[in-house]
């Protein structure tokens, strides 16, 4: 079965629960991110997003991606790409993330993420659902939303890129889950 990533409609909202989390997407309309390049605005930038499998013929293979924009450039004849890392909150926790995962077992996904834009691209946001990991992969366990906020760094900030997502507030699921997926659909409403 080929799982797929989504870009749906969300409209801004504020720290919620899940359950208020889930009435963001009534209008989403996805967008398939299918394994390779796909080419996407988001916020008003032209984005390439790179979906590649790390395959290792077991039941724990998985998918990354990692995201791109157009940037400034020393040069009119050739745009610059630049990485959209992914920030956090707590240094411990991969302060900043160059990529992302979707993966886990044979049974259940631990790790996956959405990408949400509102209609006029006024908002940008992730989500990256993450599992706890404690006796098995097979498990019913917490499941984590971390919800990010697409920014810019129009000032020139030093340490940031041109364009990043930043940290805004995490939701927890509202019972276990063996898969973020589930979990997703159920708590939140996206496929």
């Amino acid at each position: 079965m080929r799982r797929i990533f989504y870009i749906c409609a969300l409209l801004p909202g504020l720290v919620m629960t899940s359950a208020a989390l889930a009435g963001q997407f009534d209008n989403a309309h996805p967008v398939a991110l299918n394994n390779g390049f796909n080419h996407v605005v988001l916020g008003g930038h032209k984005t390439t997003i790179v979906v590649a499998k790390r395959e290792n013929y077991n039941a724990h293979s998985f998918s990354m991606a990692t995201i791109y924009t157009q940037g400034p450039s020393d040069s009119p004849d050739e745009p610059a790409w630049n990485v959209v890392p992914v920030f956090n909150v707590d240094p411990k926790d991969q302060y900043e993330r160059l990529y992302l995962l979707k993966g886990g077992g044979a049974d259940c996904l631990l790790h996956d993420f959405r990408i949400f834009t509102s209609a006029h691209a006024a908002t940008t946001w992730l989500i990256r659902a993450e599992r706890d990991m404690k006796l098995s992969y097979a498990d019913a366990e917490p499941v984590h939303f971390y919800v990010y906020r697409l920014k810019e760094n129009k000032d020139g900030e030093i340490g940031r890129p041109p364009v990043y997502f930043e940290f805004d507030h995490r939701v927890d699921a509202s019972k276990p889950y063996c898969d973020v997926d589930e979990a997703m659909a159920s708590e939140l409403g996206v496929r």
